[in-house]
């Protein structure tokens, strides 16, 4: 009877333990998302100081006026909308994970090219399936910060 009553109690409270285990990957994601977005505003608000200003043409000349000096590293923002590029070539080339001072769980992978950034569990070339942050440096106006949860 008794091992009856732990087999019932363990089928009614294993779900509820794999829907936490949802819940921490889909917060953590969000958190990370969170962080990037901070990350985003004071390179840009940094940017602006310096007297940098979007603009619709590429600048050429490898965009060197589009560099800024971060506790990071220097690198260059996207000349459209002052974002971090998300693989810069220019200065110290920082990654958009450099900005943050990232530190990835063992459970977590990362992406990374110029334009694109993916953070998470798993990780899809296709932004309507997977279980990660996108980053779109090239964003036009803006870079965008996107959870993509489907398979969380």
């Amino acid at each position: 009877m008794v091992i009856i009553l732990l087999g019932i109690l363990a089928a009614l409270a294993l779900p509820r333990f794999v829907n936490l285990s949802d819940t921490a990957r889909l917060a953590s994601l969000e958190s990370l998302a969170g962080t990037m977005r901070s990350t985003i505003a004071l390179a840009q608000a940094q940017a602006r100081a310096e007297g940098l200003v979007p603009i619709l043409v590429n600048p050429g000349a490898g965009q060197t006026a589009y560099i800024i000096e971060t506790e990071a590293g220097s690198s260059e923002l996207d000349f459209r909308n002052l974002c971090p590029e998300s693989s810069a070539e220019l200065g110290d080339a920082l990654d958009m994970a450099d900005y943050m001072r990232l530190s990835l769980t063992d459970d977590m992978t990362i992406t990374v090219d110029n334009q694109f950034t993916r953070i998470g569990y798993d990780i899809t070339g296709n932004t309507s399936s997977g279980c990660y942050v996108l980053y779109d440096s090239f964003g036009n106006p803006d870079c965008t910060v996107t959870v993509v949860s489907a398979d969380c």
